[in-house]
């Protein structure tokens, strides 16, 4: 896996009911992603009533997802240090399934 990969950012975003349980989720985001050695941003979307439960969904690139253990790694300890949270992982394989660009013909003309 290339470097530029590897150094890429996981975001983190982060739901909850309450600005202080937010806050904790991505102070406990941010030590978890440190202790694998994965870089994370966390940005805190929703927080209210309209949360129910709180949730984490960390969003990669699909070169993260294929080629790291530590993204799961990552997503393991925040459900074991966030047991009332939903942690989910979300691929973005927009890239993936671009449409190949189209082909030229290089047949020569006959006379």
């Amino acid at each position: 896996m290339s470097a530029r990969v590897e150094s890429l950012p996981i975001i983190c975003e982060i739901h909850a009911p309450r600005s202080s349980q937010a806050a904790a989720l991505a102070e406990i985001a941010a030590v978890c992603a440190r202790d694998v050695g994965q870089a994370l941003i966390a940005r805190t979307l929703a927080i209210g009533a309209d949360c129910v439960e709180p949730s984490l969904t960390l969003h990669l690139p699909v070169e993260l997802a294929e080629a790291q253990h530590r993204v799961w790694c990552l997503a393991c300890r925040l459900a074991c240090f966030c047991p009332s949270a939903r942690v989910s992982v979300l691929v973005r394989g927009e890239n993936t399934f671009a449409p190949a660009p189209p082909r030229v013909s290089r047949r020569r003309k006959t006379a």
